[in-house]
């Protein structure tokens, strides 16, 4: 997956400023999509909150030069973009089918799936990965974002409380909220899964 990171209107003038904004970013970039992907669960969901991201950074050079840890700073703030991408969705009359699927994207993935046979660990493995990612997508967003960020990428619930903006004890609680659902959610992929082997 390859991110620009330059905003795509530099002018000539600006290029020091460009090279600069991109030096700054560049390392962040691919941790900063994982995120996205984590809370949105779409590729094309997680690129465009990372560049909403970019562009709403470059302005503020300046106070990127003075950050000493740019990675948390960054999250907090594409996560509230993310929230606010949400609210909107939410409020809005129009809802698109978010979980059609895009031509071509099924082929792929069936692709990717290795269709020899294995002993049985190997079957095992491939239905616990399915039950996980299914559980995953039937996961709030509120709860994909804490899990993936405390469990995933291994932030502290204090730097989390710091990026998202909540209390510890708020967090605290939602954080064992989603441990719960998604143990439950599992449960219930497991359960299907036997049903239709």
């Amino acid at each position: 997956m390859e991110l620009m990171v330059l905003p795509k209107r530099t002018r000539p003038s600006h290029a020091h400023a460009a090279a600069e904004f991109d030096h700054l970013l560049r390392d962040h970039v691919p941790a900063l999509y994982r995120a996205a992907y984590r809370w949105t669960g779409a590729v094309d969901c997680a690129e465009d909150l990372v560049q909403e991201l970019l562009v709403r950074l470059y302005p503020k050079l300046d106070e990127l030069r003075g950050l000493e840890r740019l990675r948390p700073w960054a999250l907090r703030v594409m996560y509230r973009i993310f929230i606010d991408q949400m609210r909107r969705e939410r409020s809005s009359p129009v809802q698109f089918g978010a979980d059609l699927p895009v031509d071509g994207e099924e082929e792929e993935a069936q692709q990717l799936i290795d269709p020899s046979d294995g002993p049985a660990e190997l079957l095992e493995q491939e239905l616990t990965q399915q039950r996980v990612l299914a559980a995953w997508e039937r996961l709030g967003e509120e709860h994909r974002v804490v899990l993936s960020m405390h469990d995933i990428e291994d932030y502290s619930l204090p730097e989390l409380a710091q990026i998202m903006d909540v209390p510890l004890g708020t967090l605290k609680s939602r954080l064992h909220r989603a441990r719960a659902k998604l143990k439950g959610l599992l449960v219930t992929e497991r359960n299907l899964t036997a049903d239709r082997v």
